[in-house]
């Protein structure tokens, strides 16, 4: 693998990672409100789909791994507990931004990517695994895991816009594969 693809990859575990510090819990859910789902968008929208897709899957596999990536926690527990779906669904929502973002600069495109892959790949492993681990309904699972969080993703999507545009340098040539 180039070292430049390399390092864009690292770059973005890295940023998802740090983004993952960004967290507030919620008193009424066990999903906290974190960065990573910018991470998410990011990832796809400068690195494309496969390239997206595999930063996502570095960032949770190093967690589950034991280094503590994951907003200081790690280990396979995490993966097993009320998030892990949503941790698994990053890497579908990294993939699917990049595929529906391909090679364009359009806004209204990379706006739907993020708005397709960044939020709804993640939020769907995410609830299904909400409800399973918690014994939830899926409404239940929908109303605690999902609604709250939407108006924060609105607010990523806007700023992955932004910062994918600030950083456009850092595209990969294989974008959109």
């Amino acid at each position: 693998m180039p070292v430049r693809r390399l390092a864009r990859i690292s770059l973005m575990v890295t940023a998802t990672a740090a983004l993952s510090f960004v967290r507030i819990p919620l008193p009424f859910s066990p999903v906290p409100i974190t960065g990573q789902t910018l991470g998410t968008m990011l990832a796809g929208l400068l690195l494309g789909a496969a390239d997206g897709g595999l930063s996502q899957l570095v960032y949770v596999l190093l967690g589950v791994a034991g280094l503590p990536l994951f907003g200081g926690m790690a280990g396979p527990g995490v993966l097993m507990g009320p998030t892990g779906g949503y941790l698994v669904g990053m890497i579908a929502g990294a993939w699917i931004t990049g595929r529906i973002a391909g090679s364009t600069t359009r806004s209204a495109r990379m706006a739907g990517a993020c708005v397709l892959g960044g939020v709804l790949a993640v939020y769907v492993p995410g609830i299904l695994w909400l409800a399973a681990v918690t014994g939830l309904d899926l409404a239940a699972a929908a109303t605690v895991g999902a609604l709250p969080y939407l108006p924060g993703d609105a607010i990523k999507v806007v700023a992955a816009l932004l910062i994918a545009g600030r950083l456009a340098f850092l595209r990969s040539p294989q974008r959109g594969r």
